[in-house]
């Protein structure tokens, strides 16, 4: 019995043993394959992997920050300046090291009392979706006591920075606005276009005007810098550094003060007014009215603000000097006297009777003057701007002699202005009627677009260039505004006869300065010669009716043109005027017109108000 259990006993323990050593095999191949796959991982991580997580773990310490480039300055012609940077705080986040993005929302509304906390709490909600890692900068700018208030309590939010930046600002407010033009924030369809490399680190971009035209001068190359930064974002200090290239500064045409003067005579009024020099085609002042102040952009414009803009019924958002096309009434009289008489059509000396209209095909065209001028040659159909000499002489001329007479002028096309989006006005014929009405021309509208009614459309700045070529004897000019501005090579219209300029420029100048002349009230005190047309244009059909102005709505009243220059045989400025539904009162277009040559002349000859051209008699 005893020798049984000894048996058994010694036949359980091999079984034990046994069983220990395997399990104990077990554990050491276990642990063997841990310790291979982790040296094989290792070896994996330090050898295949190894520059990869170098740079992530160097990019917990070192971050690369874009340098945006300083935008180019705008100055006038008298290095007075127009668009500046100035130093603004902002606030830089990342939303990966930002602890609480609801507390910071709420920290960053308080202190910025002057923001819609609305707009902040939308930016906010539109930060969350963007990218984790990125640096993103809050799109309103800190004065120096929010900027201090924030400093104080930016240790509560990692990942929210402080920083400086330059602010693009116009020190002379919306004066000048539609030539200057203003920047804006970036938008998603200009992203798309625009190349990422120039633009990283920045958010605003030229949006109209000189800004938008010399995009590329004035915004410079971003440069960039290595920061080392801790944990919670702080910057701890400046590793490397290459600059950014900055925007070129531009000198413009404009004469600030010039500018200033034409737009206080417009005042309160809706209009435009061009002047430049006939001798280079340099823009002295470009007035659009009304305007709007471009500061207002720079930032982002409000909702509210922006809608005020856009829905007043004044639209100050267009550039009436290169957008607004006007019938330009009697201002191209003189340019058909021209034509007439440059191809022998009708002396200058010759006279017709005007009964005060001209009946033709049974329609009765009248002329302003309800009683008639009586007997009328060329010069006494501009002096005293008779309807009646011109409805003549239309038929004898043609639409498209009209035309061609007016082409070389730059009626009907675009002046290539340095700023985008002007349009191309019209200058009607044969052709232009078939191509674009699909209908053929008849001899009436020949004879309402020798008055420059009808299909006829001009911008102030062709009614300008046009001027200023008449005033050159048929040199053409190239208006520009930024002084720098590559100018195409100067032409000069074919001159039959010279006296016939001279002929039609004299009667410019009896305009204003004969008795009977439709100026003369508003240029007779004048120390120097200038000659000038007035013009009315028609804003809707009378139908034959009478016109009275005080029975019609004010904007349906006519429109009132005045073209000019001065001296008459120097020129040194030439002007354009549109006072829109003017009528006949006394803020018209001509006294606007007169009083900025005026103004002119006296910068020009700052001695004495007497002073004139050495041609001049």
């Amino acid at each position: 019995m005893s020798e049984h259990l000894d048996f058994n006993s010694n036949s359980e323990n091999i079984n034990q043993k046994k069983q220990f050593r395997s399990r104990l095999l077990i554990a050491y191949l276990f642990t063997l394959i841990l310790f291979i796959i982790l040296i094989v991982r290792m070896t994996h991580l330090q050898w295949l992997e190894y520059e990869r997580y170098q740079g992530l773990a160097e990019g917990n310490r070192i971050s690369i920050e874009t340098l945006p480039p300083t935008r180019g300055k705008i100055f006038d012609r008298n290095h007075l300046l127009l668009a500046d940077n100035q130093p603004v705080y902002t606030l830089k986040l990342i939303r990966e090291k930002m602890d609480n993005i609801e507390a910071a929302t709420l920290a960053i509304q308080v202190i910025l009392d002057n923001i819609d906390p609305k707009r902040v709490h939308d930016f906010f909600q539109t930060f969350k979706q963007k990218n984790r890692s990125k640096s993103y900068e809050l799109p309103f700018t800190l004065s120096e006591e929010q900027a201090a208030q924030f400093a104080v309590i930016s240790h509560k939010h990692p990942g929210v920075t402080l920083s400086a930046r330059l602010k693009r600002t116009y020190p002379y407010g919306a004066t000048a606005v539609h030539a200057l033009g203003y920047v804006g924030r970036i938008n998603q369809k200009e992203l798309k276009k625009l190349d990422k490399k120039a633009y990283r680190g920045t958010d605003i971009i030229g949006k109209s005007g000189v800004e938008k035209y010399y995009e590329d001068t004035l915004h410079g190359f971003p440069g960039i810098q290595q920061i080392e930064t801790n944990v919670r974002g702080r910057v701890l200090r400046k590793l490397e550094t290459l600059p950014a290239i900055p925007g070129k500064d531009i000198h413009l045409t404009l004469d600030i003060k010039l500018q200033q003067f034409a737009e206080s005579l417009l005042k309160d009024m809706r209009g435009s007014i061009v002047a430049l020099n006939p001798q280079n085609g340099e823009i002295l002042a470009f007035v659009s009215m009304p305007t709007f102040d471009p500061n207002l952009f720079v930032d982002g414009i409000n909702q509210t603000s922006y809608n005020a803009l856009l829905h007043n019924p004044n639209r100050p958002f267009i550039n009436r000097a290169i957008n607004g096309r006007y019938p330009p009434g009697s201002t191209i009289k003189p340019f058909v006297a021209l034509g007439a008489i440059e191809n022998n059509i009708i002396s200058p000396n010759k006279k017709i009777y005007d009964p005060g209209f001209l009946l033709y095909k049974d329609h009765r065209y009248r002329d302003w003057k309800r009683t008639g001028h009586g007997l009328v040659d060329m010069n006494k159909a501009i002096v005293e701007s008779c309807d009646t000499y011109f409805y003549e002489l239309s038929l004898d001329m043609g639409i498209d002699t009209i035309h061609d007479a007016l082409a070389p002028f730059g009626f009907g096309s675009r002046t290539g202005i340095d700023i985008q989006g002007e349009s191309r006005g019209i200058l009607p014929s044969q052709e232009w009627k078939r191509e674009t009405k699909g209908k053929s021309w008849f001899r009436g509208e020949t004879i309402i677009s020798s008055i420059g009614q009808g299909y006829n459309l001009a911008t102030p700045l062709q009614l300008a260039k046009a001027t200023a070529i008449l005033a050159n004897r048929g040199r053409v000019i190239q208006p520009h505004l930024v002084r720098s501005h590559k100018t195409e090579a100067l032409k000069q219209i074919e001159i039959k006869k010279i006296s016939n300029w001279e002929e039609v420029i004299n009667s410019m100048k009896n305009v204003m300065h004969s008795k009977k002349g439709t100026a003369y009230t508003h240029a007779r005190h004048l120390p120097f010669k200038m000659a000038g047309k007035t013009g009315t244009a028609q804003v809707f059909s009378l139908n034959a009716g009478d016109y009275d102005a005080d029975a019609i709505h004010e904007k349906l009243r006519d429109h009132s043109l005045f073209v000019g220059f001065a001296p008459v045989n120097d020129p040194k400025i030439a002007v354009a005027v549109i006072a829109e539904n003017a009528g006949s009162g006394s803020k018209t277009a001509a006294p606007i017109g007169v009083k900025l040559i005026e103004e002119y002349m006296k910068t020009l000859y700052p001695k004495t108000k007497q002073s004139v051209s050495p041609h001049e008699n």
